[in-house]
């Protein structure tokens, strides 16, 4: 994607009218974003999407969650549907990006790792402020639906910077009061059929205006998906806080001082249940193409490059480690199945000074520019 294709969509007012905006705005990227998505559900699953879609929904129960602790964010999904003619199952169906695949395996066992996204943390330090970063892969069929929102909620105080999909309410992001939070899928941990879903995780935690409410919130809810939450807010040292259907836990990496990274593993969380059960039997060949990828050999090429610094990195040296293909950290599809599953389609570079600012590569990050927005 071209720096002047990337869209900037502003969304203003309750839920309901962000959501109708949002829908009339990117009504034909939404039916080819769907279309995409099911055609690749179908490919994968041999079996009518719909159908598919459907039996997700029943098994599952996310919206008494949704409803208690993000109400207006299912007026937003809500508004989607109106205006973009999709039927509502399917957009909230859409919205769980974290849930589906963990549903996904219980329907179909042996499905290959869709884990990706590598995130880290910067404390401020001389000059430069604190900054939290994130590579997000996904599937390669999400190129060309890259967006940021501009989130305007008169009620709640602050503004929103989301970089997101079309018809989708969230990936990672910012808001003006400087709180920041980029996300890991955890696929081992347990998860829950009743807990809030990650998209609206992320997006209650950007509703708050300090960084104590935030860390409350998250501590409140139940968590729908297993994930590392990588957290900041302004003069606050980054977080990495990796969050099961049970117990919330911290990683703290060793070294420089002030600076966290994550993948796609857990490192200290050790609610591992259900997938101690569903993996029983299986390889070691089959545990890392089924439910880890390249997470490892990520970590260890984040690691390599954050414990020979000096001192911790300033936004150029943030660009170059996401850049990097140790692992590899920026994704281009290295064959048939990882160009499926794994692709970097955004780098996030979220500065949390006095005027807070996002960074964003639309694409790989070694070969996309970066644009700046701020609020």
């Amino acid at each position: 994607m071209q720096p002047g294709q990337f869209r900037k969509l502003v969304l203003e007012g309750g839920g309901r009218d962000r959501g109708r905006a949002h829908g009339e705005a990117l009504r034909e990227l939404i039916a080819e974003h769907f279309d995409r998505w099911l055609t690749a559900i179908a490919a994968d699953l041999r079996v009518d999407p719909a159908s598919y879609i459907r039996k997700f929904l029943f098994d599952t129960d996310f919206l008494p969650a949704i409803e208690r602790w993000t109400p207006d964010l299912l007026e937003e999904v809500r508004g989607i549907a109106e205006a973009s003619n999709q039927d509502f199952d399917l957009v909230l169906a859409r919205q769980l990006s974290d849930e589906e695949p963990w549903y996904r395996r219980e329907f179909k066992r042996a499905l290959p790792s869709h884990a990706g996204c590598t995130s880290l943390g910067v404390s401020a330090h001389g000059e430069l402020a604190t900054i939290v970063a994130q590579n997000m892969d996904m599937p390669d069929y999400c190129e060309g639906l890259q967006l940021l929102l501009h989130i305007k909620d008169p009620r709640t105080e602050v503004e929103v910077l989301e970089f997101s999909l079309a018809g989708k309410i969230n990936l990672a992001g910012m808001n003006s009061a400087g709180l920041a939070m980029a996300c890991n899928t955890l696929s081992q941990l347990d998860y829950s059929k009743t807990g809030l879903p990650e998209d609206f995780v992320v997006r209650g935690f950007l509703a708050q205006r300090d960084f104590e409410s935030g860390l409350t919130f998250l501590h409140a809810i139940e968590h729908a998906s297993g994930q590392n939450y990588t957290v900041a807010g302004p003069g606050r040292t980054p977080l990495n806080i990796e969050a099961s259907a049970c117990s919330l836990t911290l990683f703290e990496p060793g070294a420089p001082k002030g600076c966290v990274y994550h993948t796609n593993h857990p490192l200290t969380n050790s609610d591992l249940g259900l997938f101690r059960g569903a993996t029983r039997g299986l390889s070691r060949s089959d545990l890392e193409r089924f439910y880890f990828g390249t997470s490892y050999t990520r970590f260890t090429g984040l690691e390599r490059r954050f414990q020979a610094l000096q001192q911790a990195p300033d936004i150029e040296e943030i660009k170059s480690i996401l850049s990097s293909h140790d692992g590899p950290i920026c994704r281009h599809g290295e064959d048939l199945v990882s160009r499926r599953d794994n692709f970097t389609v955004g780098c996030l570079i979220m500065e949390l000074g006095d005027a807070p600012a996002m960074h964003i590569a639309p694409g790989p990050p070694c070969s996309t520019p970066f644009v700046s927005f701020g609020f």
